[in-house]
């Protein structure tokens, strides 16, 4: 970033400044032709902690060594959560520094340089019911804007599209999700075995008591491969597909602006023509119709290079995350195969 005053530079910076600067260029009306990259999702640490209370507070029933690991699981999950957050907040600045006019953005190199403290603050009551105002606005003109015939034939597609395509990847989402807890769950259950069966191992006589030793060294192995099974489903698949939950949502957010931008359009059509009838303020209606039209089709330029952009990054990124999501997943079952394997033939 050729703006910026150093190449190398350190600053520190709260979730809720990431999320000024997410506002700041979606209220710029200079970049209303552009998809503004989604804000990074506000972690979520305080279930980590609820669990941990919890099991701290369910220490009494539990053994000691199944106590131990259950709160190694939870250190790690925690540890996965914070990786995943920074990650997450690491796309954002990436995806802003690495775009041709987003780079130049003055917030964004306040953002970056500036030292100190923002002093940004969490939105209060009024303003969060702004927000609501604004979003109760935007549905009411979502509704107003189905009577505007679109004539374009590519953004008539792309809305088409974009809003199946924003409805079906939110779905897959909650499926990958699911599928991430029913991983967690079965490494969870896996302590309680192999936490059982090192109990019964050390009241029976050999050789009983080694099988049930093995058995148990066992599911602690595949406990500790289901766990990298649902952290991987985690960050390969659900990550993914849920940052496209968001960003679809900011392309239909930039259709949306035109359309907007549309209906201003022959709204000063309407009155140019109301004026040329009646023969008053033609010379102003003649410049408001000008100037909505050069609106209209400037952002009409930008959105569809955008648009196209967004299918080729979308591609990449998919087509990246899934491969190795794909070889991960190759990996950790063979690893399930081969350590069931060296199992039996140990008792051959």
């Amino acid at each position: 970033m050729k703006n910026l005053s150093s190449s190398e530079f350190s600053t520190i910076r709260e979730h809720e400044e990431f999320i000024w600067l997410h506002d700041r260029f979606v209220e710029f009306e200079d970049y209303a032709g552009y998809i503004i990259p989604p804000a990074p999702p506000r972690p979520d640490f305080d279930s980590s902690r609820e669990k941990l209370q919890r099991l701290t507070e369910g220490e009494s029933s539990m053994t000691k060594e199944e106590y131990a690991k259950m709160k190694q699981e939870l250190e790690s999950e925690y540890l996965a959560l914070f990786k995943k957050t920074v990650q997450m907040h690491e796309v954002f600045l990436n995806r802003l520094s690495s775009h041709p006019i987003f780079k130049c953005d003055s917030n964004l190199k306040v953002f970056l340089e500036y030292n100190k403290n923002l002093n940004v603050r969490s939105k209060n009551t009024k303003e969060r019911f702004g927000g609501f105002v604004k979003s109760i606005s935007k549905n009411a003109d979502e509704l107003r804007f189905i009577n505007i015939k679109e004539t374009d034939e590519f953004f008539d597609g792309q809305k088409k599209f974009l809003t199946d395509y924003h409805n079906k990847i939110r779905e897959d989402c909650s499926r990958a999700d699911r599928m991430t807890y029913v991983h967690k769950s079965v490494a969870d259950c896996y302590i309680r075995v192999s936490t059982g069966l090192s109990n019964a191992a050390t009241g029976e006589l050999d050789p009983l008591s080694k099988f049930l030793t093995k058995l148990a060294d066992y599911f602690e192995t595949a406990r500790k491969t289901e766990n990298r099974m649902s952290s991987d489903t985690d960050l390969k698949l659900s990550d993914t597909l849920r940052y496209y939950v968001r960003d679809s949502k900011a392309a239909l957010d930039l259709l949306h602006r035109r359309t907007k931008r549309l209906s201003d359009f022959e709204t000063e059509n309407r009155n140019l023509e109301k004026a040329r009838k009646n023969h008053k303020d033609e010379k102003n209606a003649e410049q408001a119709q000008q100037n909505a039209k050069l609106k209209f089709e400037q952002i009409s330029e930008l959105a569809r290079s955008e648009l196209s952009d967004f299918k080729t990054r979308r591609i990449s990124m998919f087509k990246k995350s899934l491969c190795e999501f794909v070889e991960l997943q190759i990996k950790h079952s063979n690893a399930q195969v081969q350590t069931l394997r060296t199992l039996l033939q140990e008792q051959a």
